[in-house]
């Protein structure tokens, strides 16, 4: 930063023993001391807060270490009371967001705010008014510790919203991948805390639809990590968003990662549980070859051992038969519509007004066998804890 000024190098006297004394109590603050009173932390946020207010050239100032005020600041105050002051010393010099040139990543301010557990909730308002600090290739990554703050929310301020917030005011978020390739949807799931299932669909709806087929650096399809989370968490966002993309990469149902696991290995163990149950109809119904298919080369156990998958079988394959025969019945009708449009063959359109009733009323009655295999199935899964 061209704009910086090294403390030792200040002509006036005053201003440089200010800097020195601020940066001496903040990092005083952070010395443990079971008798510190609360309001120690207000008097402090207090004192920096007006002395950078009627001294603005205080926020530009770097020690020997190339260490400002705000980084400081990032460091040392740890609590959320300071934002006022984190947010004052942005304003008084922005530049000092991206640190010095040779400042390494973990001591750069806005990788400090985004990887800080209580701070991070200010990254929104960063982004909104200086989106020109995330435009460079080196500060790309800034997301990604935002979402290590979302994965650990009940030890941090993050949530969801701050999430959503960040991403409005800064959409070219929506693209970036870490160094490992893993793009925002990866890393929202491959984190052993559950992600909300709102927040996935949300962001998964405004990504690139290439996103929801990438895959990890083990072969992992989000399907993947999304069922492991499930077998951990047993929770219903993690259900919810195993459905979703079953339904909207069904294809995944099949993928195997480079362990050979396909995503339905992941939980053939944990059928006990209902919305574990349900999401593995979900799988058997996009790939109902996976019955078969075992675990790895060296593991030979196979879905098909499990009981639970074992009793919905014969129902999913009755289902599958049954819409395949409607979807023939229906392509059937469709074809001799035209064939008999075209032709003055009264044998003929005889011949298929009797097909033509009888389809239809195969197709029908269809639906109603359909409602009552979905329910078994239901029933099946509600057996479950």
């Amino acid at each position: 930063m061209t704009d910086t000024i090294r403390v030792n190098e200040l002509e006036d006297e005053s201003l440089r023993n200010q800097f020195n004394d601020l940066m001496e109590a903040m990092e005083d603050i952070t010395t443990f001391d079971p008798n510190r009173e609360e309001g120690a932390y207000e008097a402090l946020n207090q004192r920096i807060y007006q002395a950078v207010t009627e001294q603005p050239i205080l926020a530009r100032i770097v020690n020997e270490n190339d260490q400002s005020l705000l980084s400081f600041a990032c460091s040392c105050l740890n609590l959320d009371t300071s934002h006022n002051v984190i947010k004052c010393l942005i304003l008084s010099y922005p530049s000092a967001l991206l640190g010095h040139d040779d400042s390494i990543d973990r001591h750069i301010p806005i990788y400090m705010v985004a990887h800080h557990p209580e701070h991070c909730v200010l990254l929104p308002w960063i982004v909104t008014n200086y989106t020109w600090a995330l435009d460079h290739d080196r500060y790309h990554q800034v997301v990604f510790g935002l979402i290590g703050m979302y994965a650990n929310r009940s030890r941090t301020s993050c949530t969801a919203t701050t999430l959503k917030q960040f991403f409005e005011a800064y959409p070219q978020a929506f693209t970036q991948q870490q160094p490992d390739d893993s793009n925002i949807l990866l890393n929202l799931l491959k984190n052993t805390n559950e992600c909300e299932a709102d927040l996935f669909k949300w962001i998964a709806e405004r990504c690139q639809s290439s996103t929801l087929s990438e895959t990890d650096s083990n072969g992992n399809a989000l399907l993947h990590l999304a069922c492991r989370l499930l077998v951990i968490h047993k929770g219903r966002n993690s259900s919810e968003i195993c459905k979703y993309l079953i339904q909207k990469r069904p294809g995944s149902a099949q993928m195997t990662n480079r362990f050979y696991n396909l995503p339905i290995h992941y939980l053939q163990d944990s059928c006990e549980y209902r919305l574990v149950r349900e999401v593995l109809v979900c799988l058997l119904r996009e790939y109902p070859e996976a019955y078969d298919v075992p675990v790895t080369p060296y593991d030979r156990r196979l879905p098909s051992s499990i009981p639970f998958i074992q009793s919905i079988k014969p129902y999913l394959d009755e289902e599958k038969e049954l819409k395949e025969t409607v979807k023939s019945l229906t392509g059937s009708i469709s074809s001799l519509t035209e064939a008999v449009f075209c032709t003055n063959d009264e044998l003929m359109t005889s011949g298929f007004a009797v097909f033509d009733s009888w389809a239809t009323s195969f197709i029908n009655t269809t639906d109603d066998k359909l409602q009552l295999i979905s329910t078994k199935l239901q029933d099946l899964c509600n057996e479950g804890r």
